[in-house]
């Protein structure tokens, strides 16, 4: 019970705090974009499963790490150990608490985040779309983000939208610009597009220098195709910053796990990076097992009896460095397998060892030698730090030089 209270306060706050931060960055669509508060507030909690995804092992470790040092020094951890009970009257509710954790980490690493990703993702095409249709002002430049300028004449009350100018400079390469007599936001199954009609585009390249590359700072240009059209559509999706030739513009961390699983061959979004669909796919499954890793490797080094209190930090220190270190391992690996499938099984393999090799020292209620050398090298580790830090104070300030007259 301790160690569930502690593990659902960290969550909570550090989620709590992390969200808040990512949602002042988003708080211009309030203030500057003209969106409603509901909208922000459901944007920004769209993020609320991947947060909780990779705070939770953290929040596991401090859990643990806090309950059983409170065990220790309340002296229940030498009690139980005088009483010859077996190792797993201690270790049995951390173990629940880190499978717990994993089948709660597993859920939203499958099924929720992506879900919420892709939710985003519309959202984001949304508030765009909205944008365009509504808070653009007659008569006004106005610029819905860097580099891309919205300009109409006038609107009609069918939401028809006359003179409309649109200049896309995102590309320094490449300048187009978008002008017709009327324009309007249409939505289909297949997104949300602004129509335009009886209108040209312009397409300037910038000029290159004699080395071949491209001087942004010379207005001119190489070249300037104008191209008129009848009927002209533009996805509004491309506005989100997302590469428009994939379908619905969806990233593989947005797609849904079934469809990684079972991937459509004519998808663009797989088959133009396989090695990040391949690595985010066995990241879903991989991921939720560092809760349990983290939850036996702090017990494996916590869950014994410390007789001095410098001991037991040093021993949280080094399961602190440790479970970090497996950690980096998996995100490392993680990146890794975008590069080669080789990668892969040890994406498993990582945490799946770390979990048998904390089950075993903890059940078996042995205490390895490797385990008290890396907590006597910290020890030595900090008596040196003490020891400089120390010196430091008692280091006499040099005396200022008497003047004579």
């Amino acid at each position: 019970m301790r160690a569930a209270t502690a593990f659902l306060m960290t969550v909570t706050v550090l989620t709590a705090i992390v969200w808040l931060t990512q949602a002042l960055r988003d708080m211009d669509l309030v203030t500057a974009k003209g969106q409603t508060i509901l909208i922000f507030i459901s944007m920004t909690s769209l993020v609320l499963p991947t947060l909780v995804m990779t705070i939770a092992p953290f929040a596991v470790l401090i859990a643990v790490a806090v309950t059983l040092n409170n065990l220790n020094a309340d002296s229940e951890l030498v009690v139980i150990n005088a009483t010859s009970a077996p190792p797993w009257v201690v270790v049995k509710p951390i173990v629940i608490l880190g499978l717990v954790a994993t089948l709660l980490g597993g859920y939203l690493s499958l099924y929720a985040a992506p879900e919420a990703l892709g939710s985003l993702r519309g959202f984001i095409t949304q508030v765009r779309a909205d944008l365009v249709a509504n808070i653009v002002k007659e008569g006004i430049f106005s610029e819905i983000e860097d580099g891309m300028t919205f300009h109409i004449q006038k609107r009609e009350p069918n939401g028809i939208m006359r003179g409309l100018f649109l200049s896309d400079e995102r590309d320094p390469q490449k300048h187009i610009v978008y002008s017709s007599e009327f324009a309007q936001i249409i939505e289909t199954n297949a997104g949300t597009f602004l129509s335009m009609e009886n209108g040209t585009i312009q397409q300037q390249q910038t000029k290159a220098t004699k080395s071949g590359e491209i001087d942004e700072t010379n207005p001119d240009f190489a070249s300037v195709n104008i191209i008129s059209f009848d009927s002209y559509a533009i996805d509004l999706s491309k506005f989100t910053g997302v590469d428009d030739s994939q379908p619905k513009f969806f990233k593989p961390r947005e797609l849904t796990t079934d469809a990684l699983l079972y991937p459509d061959k004519d998808d663009p979004t797989i088959s133009r990076q396989p090695g990040v669909a391949r690595s985010e796919l066995h990241d879903r499954f991989t991921n939720p097992l560092y809760n349990l890793v983290f939850a036996t490797i702090v017990a494996a080094f916590l869950a014994q009896v410390r007789t001095t209190r410098e001991r037991r930090g040093s021993a949280i220190l080094v399961a602190i460095v440790l479970v970090s270190g497996l950690r980096l391992g998996g995100f490392g690996l993680t990146s890794l397998a975008i590069q080669t499938p080789v990668a892969v099984p040890f994406m498993y393999a990582l945490p799946i060892l770390s979990i048998l090799v904390g089950l075993w020292i903890v059940l078996s209620g042995r205490r390895l030698t490797a385990m008290d050398n890396l907590i006597r090298i910290m020890e030595l580790f900090n008596d040196r730090i003490l020891h400089m830090v120390g010196k430091l104070r008692r280091k006499p300030k040099p005396k200022a030089p008497i003047l004579e007259p």
